[in-house]
């Protein structure tokens, strides 16, 4: 189980750091939760003790009536690079099976799930690469705000995999989702904005000032009415099917997972070897005509 976090105040009651977390640094200025992820020496890709630490903050933000929103970040330079597939593959599963990838499914989705029912607004901070599952994690959010830097995507289908956290076709048009789900096409912040996925995109000095900007806007708002409002606006695309979609994005996550694939074999080893990015630029050039 994830350590609980316990408070230390720097300087003011204004300003507190939390620590205790293996995977995070998270911090709280002013009402406001930033949640860094901090895991920069695999572009903070997600093995389950992050994936888990993320749920500890968040179940802590949801009982602290000091934090009024919370904002979601990478360190480094990156949001994430999602799944940490070599530590999934090195140990986070024990095997191979539907059960094991199930479980390993439900605990990625399990933060989005608290980002989606938390009764405070979410904010994603993007910055680099922000794919696959880290992708999801970002859509699940209230609000995305994005840097010129941002390069978003789900690569899994390069991969034979898939998204386990469905939540594309409740953000996009159907043409953009399929490109973004059935091309594996990494796209540019640009591009993003086009299809809106993100709320705004700024300079890179400017994000973390635009989030504490609208945060300090919602705060004014009084919590319960604001809540209500977000849990309906919720509601409705449940009403339309969301969770059906999840889940049946986590099965299909499964049934590709528990498949033998020898390209992301080949992918990891090349990854250990050299890198993300010439990974994932070799395994893009399998797919170019």
């Amino acid at each position: 189980m994830a350590p609980v976090p316990k408070k230390s105040v720097a300087g003011t009651a204004r300003s507190t750091t939390l620590t205790q977390y293996e995977t995070l640094n998270v911090s709280q200025e002013d009402g406001l939760l930033w949640i860094t992820l901090n895991r920069p020496q695999v572009l903070n890709a997600f093995n389950l003790a992050q994936w888990r630490d993320v749920k500890a903050a968040l179940d802590c933000a949801a009982t602290d009536d000091d934090v009024r929103a919370v904002a979601i970040r990478g360190e480094g330079g990156n949001f994430s690079a999602g799944y940490d597939l070599t530590a999934a593959l090195g140990g986070d599963l024990s095997e191979p099976s539907p059960n094991a990838f199930k479980d390993y499914a439900d605990v990625g989705n399990a933060p989005c799930w608290a980002v989606w029912n938390l009764k405070k607004p979410v904010f994603s901070a993007i910055r680099g690469y922000c794919l696959g599952g880290a992708f999801e994690l970002a859509m699940a959010c209230d609000f995305s705000y994005a840097d010129t830097s941002a390069q978003v995507g789900e690569p899994e289908i390069l991969l034979s995999d898939a998204p386990p956290f469905l939540i594309s076709p409740w953000i996009m048009g159907m043409r953009q989702v399929k490109h973004l789900l059935l091309s594996g096409e990494i796209i540019s912040a640009e591009t993003a904005m086009g299809y809106g996925i993100f709320n705004q995109l700024c300079e890179p000095d400017e994000l973390e000032p635009a989030i504490t900007r609208m945060a300090k806007r919602l705060m004014g708002f009084a919590p319960e009415t604001w809540h209500q409002n977000k849990a309906a606006v919720n509601r409705s695309y449940e009403i339309m099917g969301f969770q059906s979609c999840v889940e049946m994005g986590k099965e299909a996550f499964v049934t590709a997972n528990v498949t033998p694939n020898a390209v992301k074999t080949e992918f990891l080893e090349r990854f250990n070897r050299e890198g993300f990015a010439s990974a994932i630029k070799w395994v893009q050039s399998l797919y170019v005509v």
